[in-house]
């Protein structure tokens, strides 16, 4: 009987060892401050490698500028600066004009931190305190819309619309909207992960060319949508929290 369960018990532990597990982001460092544990993860870092991409991006489409374009660099700088002026336009209209250079920075930010899964890096946005984060700095940039376009008694009018008792709805819909945000980024990142990762364990050594064309759907292709959508739903909620 013993032999019998430390059979089972050595099965059970190969078993373990070749399963397909998913886990959250490495914690590259840890300490103590204020009384609480802080850890420094891999998506903090994965993050500052992510700007330094798009400070050297920055730094080489817009050095050498002409009036009139010369190369295709600058031509490309052009093109993705026209993208952005009129996916704002588009979208929120051309008094929210300020708002570009946040919009822009953000759906390239999010871009790069999707793909650059394609590296052999681990998307920040698969990590929910990142999607989070972008999702609050959205809700905040809200409430600052409604507040500034409504003054006090148009912000606070918003919440009792069109009736007083709508109150509780109204605070929970806010909430709702940075909720799901992240937890949509969040979820289509992971899921995508999860899938690729069951692929590859699945096909063992025949992961060939199926890996590789999920891969163009999972890390590229949704990795790009997400990124648009989730820009898009930013520029939605700011605009509409305008008060008349």
């Amino acid at each position: 009987m013993p032999t019998a369960m430390l059979m089972a018990s050595e099965a059970a532990a190969e078993a373990t060892q070749n399963a397909f597990t998913v886990s959250g982001p490495l914690i590259v460092a840890s300490w103590e401050m204020f009384g609480m544990t802080w850890n420094l993860t891999e998506s903090v870092i994965v993050q500052w490698i992510v700007m330094l991409i798009i400070l050297v991006i920055c730094l080489v489409l817009g050095t050498g500028l002409k009036v009139i374009p010369t190369t295709r660099r600058q031509a490309l700088a052009e093109w993705l600066v026209t993208f952005v002026n009129d996916m704002v336009d588009g979208s929120m209209g051309e008094k929210y004009k300020s708002y570009k250079p946040y919009i822009g920075i953000l759906i390239v930010y999010v871009i790069l931190c999707n793909l650059i899964s394609l590296v052999g890096l681990r998307a920040p946005t698969a990590d929910v305190s990142v999607t989070a984060t972008l999702a609050i700095i959205t809700f905040f940039m809200t409430q600052y819309n409604r507040a500034k376009t409504g003054k006090l008694k148009g912000y606070l009018k918003a919440f009792i619309d069109p009736l007083p008792f709508m109150l509780p709805s109204n605070i929970i819909g806010e909430i709702s909207n940075p909720v799901s945000m992240a937890l949509r980024l969040f979820g289509n990142m992971v899921a995508g992960m999860v899938i690729g990762g069951l692929i590859y364990f699945a096909l063992g050594n025949f992961a060939v060319l199926i890996p590789a064309v999920a891969s163009l759907y999972f890390d590229i292709f949704s990795g790009v949508i997400q990124a648009y959508i989730f820009t898009m739903l930013t520029m939605s909620y700011i605009s509409n929290a305008e008060c008349e």
